[in-house]
């Protein structure tokens, strides 16, 4: 128990940095459309160090969760965890890979390796957010937010769904730097939710 509370807690607060450093991105003077531009675009300027930092915070919250809910019993979330540390490693590694800019977003190899990770953390978190089913059968504490989890969960599908019509889509296209920053709100609630409950079930 004191371990699922102890990475409940440093998730919680790994992903208030991470909301917190992208709301800076966004009041400084960066030139990017948050209507048009994605997020990732941040990484690519006199700025990037506030994108690398929010990467690595929301990377960290991502992996504390997944250690978080790797240590419950009897019955841990397998795919959940195995998600979360795939998105958290994704996270890590992208300022490795700027995106591209100006027209596709695979012009370069570090472009479009960019784009794989972003895929990866996109379609983890995603995956993780819809797989939690099993807590509520098995621990009737988790009763009382099943209706607010179960919710969320299909929030950030939808969101990652969005997300990658958007990359095809020309009408959409237009608008991806709204759709990403809906995505990325509705992963940063789910996660503060799950962290919350998880510091509430370690006690």
């Amino acid at each position: 128990m004191p371990v699922i509370r102890a990475f409940g807690v440093i998730a919680l607060v790994a992903v208030a940095l991470q909301a917190v450093l992208l709301v800076t991105l966004h009041v400084l003077p960066t030139k990017y459309d948050p209507v048009h531009d994605a997020i990732s675009d941040y990484g690519v300027g006199a700025y990037r160090g506030y994108f690398w930092a929010q990467l690595g915070a929301g990377g960290s919250a991502c992996i504390a969760l997944a250690v978080s809910l790797g240590s419950l019993d009897p019955y841990v979330p397998t795919l959940a965890v195995v998600m979360l540390v795939a998105n958290g490693a994704a996270r890590f590694l992208m300022p490795a890979f700027p995106t591209d800019q100006s027209g596709s977003r695979f012009q370069t190899v570090r472009g479009s390796i960019h784009m794989l990770l972003a895929i990866a953390a996109f379609g983890g978190v995603a995956a993780a957010a819809t797989s939690l089913g099993g807590l509520f059968d098995h621990y009737p504490e988790w009763q009382s937010v099943k209706g607010l989890i179960d919710t969320l969960g299909w929030v950030v599908l939808a969101g990652a769904i969005a997300c990658a019509l958007a990359l095809v889509a020309p009408r959409l296209k237009r608008i991806f730097g709204l759709i990403e920053r809906f995505f990325t709100a509705s992963v940063i609630v789910w996660l503060s939710v799950i962290s919350i409950e998880l510091v509430r079930f370690g006690k």
